[in-house]
């Protein structure tokens, strides 16, 4: 079908990779107001993303998605305790608006420890280990483009951190004080989301009406708390961010694999960039996690929508103390209380969106953390709303 042209009174803003050698002064003003004014932004000219790159990406993993079930249930999620490998579609009518499925990956690792060793620390057990792979016989280039892309988003992602904490006017060994690049902890997944059809004709007017609503709690609106950064190339619509005034606005797509026009722009070669809970802490609220959301209705009818996020997370031992400070204070700016266990707190985060792995593997520690690390989320996401708050009122008198 054919889809309506771009029309838009604010977009995301735009952050060209290839200012950072050309014209760095208006490379690091770019990227301050867009991390500050937004918390997202489109990262064009992103290194080692190519229109033909992110093709090649999109064609293998949707190639994945596509495959039969018993393929894809080769990989299961929920054969190992490390949160790696497929999960299926998630039923339509569980309230969160959106119908998905997924396939968890990272860097290919020996287990620090057997995962139920409790003399370790929870997110030593969860979070190393091996991925779970599909068939390969099935799907030969599957696993290499993974390990490709991977490898990709994490030199980006740590080239961009850096120079994100430049920005703030910090050197650089601040960032590499909480991120190893021989030693990373990250999160990465391909995402597949379903359009509208997925729901039953009777309940498609009521997910229609939660998503014209601005703060459903039904439509899995969130922050990413525990990240540095997250990444992100998708190429269908339906990524939403909170921003200017406190309005939903619409994210671009950074590769066209369809014919027709979107309601949102194509940007080839380009990345979306998120702020996470970890950077708002750092940077003490200059830099604010956004409220963001998948927007089911806004998948063109007749087709699904591929994402691949991915997530830096920082090392997971010890405090995190804001850029330039010598401790951390009792608060921060968002919502991040000092001397939390922050391992447990990505581990559970893990496991709240991964429950068939949970109740396998993790019933007895989620039960004993989940209340906490609901406490800590709503703590951050409620600052990040008074951040957001701020920056309408920012947005309103710049306008005015």
């Amino acid at each position: 079908m054919e889809h309506q042209e771009y029309k838009s009174s604010l977009e995301l803003p735009e952050v060209n990779w290839l200012d950072r050698d050309s014209n760095p002064k208006k490379f690091f003003q770019d990227l301050s107001y867009a991390l500050s004014e937004f918390g997202f932004m489109v990262l064009t000219n992103a290194p080692g993303f190519s229109d033909d790159f992110q093709k090649s990406a999109f064609q293998e993993v949707r190639s994945f998605f596509e495959s039969s079930k018993e393929v894809k249930k080769s990989s299961y999620i929920a054969k190992t305790p490390y949160f790696r490998g497929y999960s299926f579609p998630t039923p339509a009518d569980i309230g969160y608006g959106q119908v998905i499925e997924a396939f968890q990956y990272g860097f290919e690792q020996e287990p620090l420890c057997k995962h139920d060793d409790k003399t370790q620390p929870i997110h030593r057990r969860l979070f190393r280990g091996p991925n779970t792979w599909p068939d390969e016989k099935a799907l030969p280039s599957f696993r290499p483009i993974i390990d490709d892309l991977n490898a990709r988003y994490h030199r980006l992602t740590h080239l961009l951190g850096e120079a994100i904490v430049e920005s703030l006017g910090e050197d650089v060994s601040a960032f590499k004080k909480y991120f190893d690049f021989e030693d990373p902890d990250l999160a990465a997944s391909l995402n597949h989301n379903f359009s509208l059809e997925a729901y039953a004709k009777e309940d498609r007017d009521m997910v229609r009406k939660e998503y014209a609503k601005f703060n459903s709690n039904k439509v899995g609106a969130h922050i990413d708390g525990p990240p540095f950064i997250a990444l992100l190339i998708n190429d269908r619509p339906g990524l939403q961010v909170v921003a200017g005034e406190g309005q939903w606005i619409d994210a671009p797509v950074t590769c066209r694999t369809a014919p027709g026009d979107y309601h949102v722009p194509v940007i080839p070669g380009s990345m979306i960039v998120n702020t996470g809970g970890t950077l708002m802490h750092l940077s003490e609220g200059k830099y604010s996690a956004t409220l963001h959301r998948v927007n089911t209705t806004l998948i063109p009818e007749g087709e699904t929508r591929i994402s691949m996020p991915y997530f830096l997370i920082p090392k997971m031992e010890g405090d995190l103390i804001p850029f330039g400070k010598s401790k951390a204070s009792t608060k921060g700016a968002g919502g991040y209380i000092a001397g939390r266990d922050r391992g447990a707190n990505a581990s559970v985060n893990r496991m709240g969106t991964f429950p068939q792995v949970t109740k396998r593997w993790w019933a007895e520690e989620f039960a004993e953390l989940s209340q906490k690390q609901r406490d800590e989320v709503k703590a951050e996401t409620q600052a990040a709303f008074e951040l957001a708050k701020k920056r309408g009122e920012r947005f309103k008198n710049a306008k005015n």
